[in-house]
């Protein structure tokens, strides 16, 4: 989803980029006026240009994945004294991790494969 907000935000930008700013038979006072719209629309464009560039370093930190030792290490922590059995990914966005309590129940315990976060 966010690769292609990401795409769909850059092709927006580059559309942008290719419009001309004004036509060639311009009156000097529309020069100045297109000149000045043109200077607003830089300034403008350049602060979505810094935002694009800040939600692609949020998009690539997003896209790497915990390790399932990881994984394991957050699960063990929510559940004090339980015994690990095994961690598997369930999907591509979820470990499972599953654990065994002293009193003999087995509990699955869901962790983001992305922030580390136990689930739920």
């Amino acid at each position: 989803m966010m690769k292609r907000i990401r795409h769909i935000t850059l092709g927006i930008v580059m559309a942008a980029a290719t419009i001309p700013a004004g036509n060639a038979l311009a009156t000097p006072a529309q020069d100045a006026h297109d000149m000045g719209y043109t200077m607003q629309n830089q300034l403008e464009w350049s602060q979505i240009d810094r935002r694009a560039d800040r939600a692609e370093t949020i998009y690539a930190q997003a896209q790497s994945k915990i390790s399932a030792s990881q994984a394991k290490s957050a699960a063990m922590r929510r559940v004090r004294g339980a015994k690990f059995i095994n961690v598997q990914l369930v999907n591509q966005g979820t470990y499972r991790v599953r654990l065994q309590q002293k009193n003999g129940r087995i509990v699955d315990v869901y962790v983001d494969a992305y922030t580390g976060r136990v689930k739920g």
